[in-house]
C-alpha cells in the first residue's frame, strides 16, 4: 500500500493553497468543488441544528468547538458563523497535519488557534472532555490502516464532553454491497477506504458516544458512489461517474450545466438514492 497520509495531504495544499480541490477532488474543476461542498453544506445544516436547539436549550453560551482535519477551514468557518449566529460565543480551533494548511486558516480566519497533528500518532486523550462541539470532514477514510483509523475516532470521540456533539461527514457504508469490501489490502493504490457505519458507531461507543441522526451528504452525481443495492447497480453509477468526472475537468462545461446536476443531486438525496457520503451527529451521553 503506497499511500501515506503524512506526504500526501502537505503536497496537495503546498500545491493547492486555499483550493477547495486541496480537500475535494484535486483533478477536477473548482466548480464541480463547489456544486459538491454546497451540497453537503445543506446537508450539515439540518443535522447541526439538532444539535444547536439542545445547547440552547441547556443555556450553554460558550461554545469549544474543534474541527479535525480543517484543511482550508471551509467547515471551520461555516460551524463557526453558524453558532454565532445563534448567540454563541465561540472558541474555535482547527487540525490538521498540513502547516500549509494551517497557513491558510490563521490568513483568512485570525481568531481560530490551529493545532499541527497527525491523527495516526496522536494520544486518543490529549484533548479528553475538551470540546462541546467537535467535527470531522472527509479525514477518517483517508486513514487508510485499521489501527490509525481507530485511533483517530477514538481522538475524537474521546476530545468530546459530556453531553457534547460529534459531527462527521464521510463515506460511511450502509448499503449490501461495495467494492471496498474485497479490495485486496496488499495492492490497493487508494488515498482512502470507506468503512462501516456499524464499525464507527462501535468505536465512538467505546468512548461514550451514541449515533442521534445519519443522513446523505451528497450524491454519487457530484461525489461518486461508495455502495450500492447490489453489484449491477454499482457498475451503471461507477460508468456514470466516470463519464461525469470528463465533463467535470472542464470549469466552463461544469458551469453550464450546473443547475441540472444541483437539481439532480438533490433529488437523488431527498429520494435516499445518493449512494454516496453522510453526514453523521453523534452525543456523548450525560
Amino acid at each position: 500500500m503506497a499511500y501515506d497520509n503524512r506526504q500526501y495531504w502537505p503536497q496537495l495544499h503546498e500545491r493547492l493553497k486555499g483550493q477547495l480541490k486541496s480537500v475535494g477532488h484535486p483533478f477536477l474543476s473548482e466548480t464541480l468543488n463547489r456544486l459538491k461542498y454546497q451540497s453537503e453544506a445543506a446537508a450539515l445544516e439540518k443535522v447541526l441544528r439538532q444539535a444547536v436547539d439542545i445547547l440552547k436549550a441547556s443555556g450553554q453560551q460558550n461554545i469549544a468547538f474543534l474541527d479535525i482535519g480543517a484543511g482550508t477551514g471551509f467547515w471551520t468557518e461555516l460551524i463557526t458563523n453558524a453558532l454565532v449566529s445563534e448567540g454563541f460565543q465561540v472558541d474555535a480551533s482547527a487540525l490538521d497535519i498540513s502547516s500549509d494548511a494551517l497557513d491558510v486558516i490563521n490568513e483568512r480566519l485570525p481568531q481560530v488557534h490551529g493545532i499541527k497533528e497527525d491523527l495516526a500518532a496522536v494520544s486518543p486523550d490529549k484533548f479528553c472532555n475538551s470540546y462541546a462541539l467537535v467535527s470531522a470532514f472527509y479525514c477518517f477514510h483517508h486513514l487508510v490502516r485499521s489501527k490509525d483509523f481507530i485511533n483517530a475516532f477514538r481522538f475524537a470521540g474521546s476530545s468530546v464532553r459530556n453531553g457534547g456533539w460529534f459531527l462527521v461527514m464521510d463515506p460511511v457504508l450502509t448499503r449490501p454491497y461495495s467494492k471496498f469490501d474485497v479490495h485486496d489490502y496488499y495492492a490497493y493504490k487508494g488515498n482512502g477506504i470507506p468503512r462501516h457505519l456499524y464499525f464507527v458507531d462501535d468505536i465512538l461507543a467505546e468512548v461514550g458516544l451514541k449515533r442521534w441522526a445519519i443522513q446523505p451528504a451528497v450524491s454519487f452525481v457530484l461525489n461518486g458512489c461508495v455502495e450500492a443495492p447490489g453489484p449491477g447497480s454499482y457498475f451503471i453509477m461507477s460508468k456514470s461517474w466516470e463519464l461525469l468526472g470528463r465533463l467535470f475537468r472542464s470549469e466552463r462545461a461544469t458551469q453550464t450545466f450546473s443547475r441540472i446536476f444541483v437539481s439532480l443531486d438533490e433529488k437523488l438525496k431527498q429520494s435516499n438514492h445518493s449512494f454516496s457520503s453522510s453526514v453523521c451527529l453523534y452525543r456523548k451521553e450525560l
